[in-house]
């Protein structure tokens, strides 16, 4: 109940600032009550919950809004006035007007709202928590007059949002962290991915101002937990003198930096000044732009990272293998790991185990435009490192690596696409030995949030490569079983999924039905070029509408290859203790096989006591986003069977987005 909250409330508006402990009581009541059963757990935390929603639903509910612009007329400039004492969020932006260059008039009418506010503030009737600020209003001009009106109003105001159309530099943050001495989060982000270098005489500027009149020392930020700040020119002394007066900084997030008067050497010492100066760091994002994390950067980070550290978050070029295209074959997961990013994922040491990969909960690889300009950001490569560190990080609970790829043959753990391409090149092979031990398998149990891409691995696909030829739907529809297969077995807390896969089969016999095993799903996004299976017959299980046995949906089991169909693996004798022991909870046995489709019905049966199938219950927000197929009939199921979910599921938001081919 305490994500449904949190997922309501953020998707009207973007919040840092903490829960109130009020919500966070049905969770609560959840981690006490764990060593019932479920079906006990079901019947009185569930209805508890419930009664504890009808009281704190206020709470869940998005915060009132209100905007102001240059251009309000009446009667919208009264009801903007009239809104501001009850308004918790206030947007100032500007909109293009052919009035553009009229200064004077702009100023006095930006005199004219601060007086309203201070007035608000002075009688005690000012309930404003966020201030956005964008466009031209985000300029020094425009800001001098308005942070002392914040600053005044910091008993109430404590987040503020700037979205500039340049680069920010170390005066507009030092005059603001200066007046505003009370935020609690300052965002601070360029309303464009890719800025061009500043010019040289603009630099020279900075510097020249720098050495004019230094920098004056900054009041302690005692209240500052979060500061998220894009683009921004760096200047050492100013961005030293920034981290010393933020010691309590929960969240730090320098995306994409330019270095301006900065050496590499400045770039370890702010490292190090960050990990010495904010012992209460959670979270972490350093990037700058043309650099990456080296050995050495890598190293001091370990050793100086400060102790309350659990969320990591980098570029992900810091992870990208950057491959010679004839140079393919073998699997690249065979290659030596090539960044220090890569090698620390993919390290097995015990005291960095111990120390870094099994304290994480947060791990955040952020999409980084490329120097080519173009919006694309295609799938980043990293030969299995990420599927290595999910392996060795129990306690991580939020993934976030969109463009990040997990290859698929880490996921088949019995070789079933390997037998699959050996079969369709008419080259017998041997099933998998079930005395063997499984490959290492995902620790995370408690994973939340998950956003990857899912593809194979090209060094398999170039060697294997006449495997695909006319039969890449079956290949297609095996990848799908092990995806879902996998997901729903390792990772059964999953609150928000969004994956990304170049041809995703959603149909029963690629057990996209496995899903619903996620009983928590919140939000699910779906993104491919081709989506195949998209039919009333193989998704009217989502709204509970089919009944009876799952072998009237699976048409094309023929089809499917003896390796994906073969019977479950009988129990192993030998191997991996530990390993064996975690396959046999988790079933992993039946991961890509036909009969954990079969296992799905039966649970869910069992479930619902008869034939009627569930899907999910706390489900607010479904995704897909595909480009339209060149057949025009595909189009029209997909149109009916969206309209249809929107008619029967109201509670659920749900949403397409049409891509163009090179979009994806």
């Amino acid at each position: 109940m305490t994500s449904l909250f949190r997922s309501k409330r953020q998707s009207m508006v973007k919040s840092s600032s903490s829960m109130p402990m009020a919500l966070a009581i049905p969770e609560i009541l959840e981690c006490i009550f764990s060593f019932l059963t479920n079906r006990r757990r079901l019947t009185v935390v569930q209805f508890v919950s419930k009664q504890w929603h009808a009281v704190c639903r206020h709470m869940a509910d998005p915060p009132p809004t209100t905007a102001w612009d240059f251009y309000l007329i009446e009667p919208q400039y009264s009801l903007f006035i009239a809104s501001l004492s009850t308004s918790r969020v206030l947007n100032l932006f500007t909109k293009r007007s052919p009035f553009q260059d009229v200064t004077e008039w702009k100023d006095e009418r930006w005199r004219k709202l601060l007086a309203v506010v201070d007035d608000l503030q002075a009688e005690g009737k000012i309930q404003l928590q966020e201030v956005h600020v964008g466009d031209e209003l985000a300029s020094i001009h425009f800001l001098e007059p308005l942070l002392p009106v914040l600053d005044r109003c910091s008993t109430s105001i404590s987040i503020l949002r700037l979205q500039l159309g340049e680069r920010p530099d170390h005066t507009l943050l030092h005059l603001v962290l200066r007046v505003c001495a009370n935020l609690q989060v300052l965002d601070i982000k360029t309303d464009r991915p890719m800025l061009m270098p500043p010019r040289d005489e603009t630099v020279a500027a900075l510097g020249a101002k720098k050495t004019e009149s230094p920098l004056e020392a900054l009041p302690v930020q005692s209240r500052l937990k979060t500061l998220e700040i894009a683009h921004l020119i760096l200047i050492p002394d100013a961005v030293e003198s920034i981290i010393d007066a933020c010691a309590s900084l929960r969240q730090l997030s320098i995306w994409q930096a330019y270095p301006a008067q900065f050496t590499k050497q400045d770039a370890t010492l702010i490292i190090r000044r960050i990990a010495s100066s904010c012992p209460l760091l959670k979270t972490f994002h350093f990037s700058i732009q043309g650099w990456c994390w080296t050995n050495a950067d890598m190293a001091m980070f370990l050793d100086y990272q400060p102790p309350s550290l659990t969320g990591w978050s980098f570029s992900d070029k810091d992870i990208e293998m950057n491959l010679p295209s004839m140079a393919l074959s073998p699997s690249i997961q065979s290659w030596p790991p090539q960044t220090p990013l890569c090698r620390t994922l993919q390290s097995t040491d015990s005291l960095l185990l111990t120390n870094h990969h099994q304290r994480l909960t947060f791990l955040e690889l952020k999409r980084t435009p490329r120097n080519n300009g173009r919006d694309r950001i295609p799938d980043v490569q990293c030969a299995g490192a990420l599927h290595q560190f999910l392996c060795n990080a129990p306690c991580l609970q939020h993934l976030l690596a969109p463009n990040v790829v997990i290859e698929i043959e880490n996921l088949d753990i019995h070789n079933i696409l390997r037998q699959e391409r050996l079969r369709q090149n008419n080259i017998t092979s041997q099933p998998r030995d079930s005395r063997d031990a499984l490959p290492p398998l995902w620790a995370c149990r408690g994973l939340r949030t998950l956003h990857v891409t899912f593809d194979h691995d090209q060094g398999i696909v170039y060697q294997g490569a006449a495997a695909a030829s006319g039969k890449g739907k079956d290949i297609s529809t095996l990848d799908s079983l092990i995806i879902f297969g996998y997901l729903s077995r390792c990772c059964p807390d999953l609150r928000d999924l969004q994956m990304r896969r170049w041809s995703t089969t959603v149909s029963m016999e690629a057990g996209f039905c496995l899903l619903s095993r996620l009983g928590r799903l919140e939000k699910l996004v779906l993104t491919g070029r081709h989506f195949d299976g998209f039919t009333k017959q193989d998704l009217g299980w989502i709204l509970k509408e089919s009944q009876g046995s799952t072998a009237k949906w699976l048409p094309g089991l023929s089809m499917l290859s003896a390796a994906a169909t073969s019977g479950s693996r009988s129990r192993p004798q030998g191997g991996n203790q530990s390993t064996i022991g975690a396959s046999e909870d988790l079933k992993m046995d039946l991961v890509g096989r036909i009969e954990d489709v079969h296992e799905w019905e039966r649970e869910a049966k069992a479930r619902s006591g008869g034939d009627r199938l569930c899907s999910w219950p706390g489900l607010e927000y479904l995704q897909f986003k595909w480009v339209d197929s060149h057949d025009g009939a595909v189009n029209k199921t997909r149109q009916e069977i969206v309209a249809f979910w929107r008619e029967r599921w109201p509670a659920v938001e749900i949403v397409v987005e049409k891509m163009r081919f090179f979009e994806y």
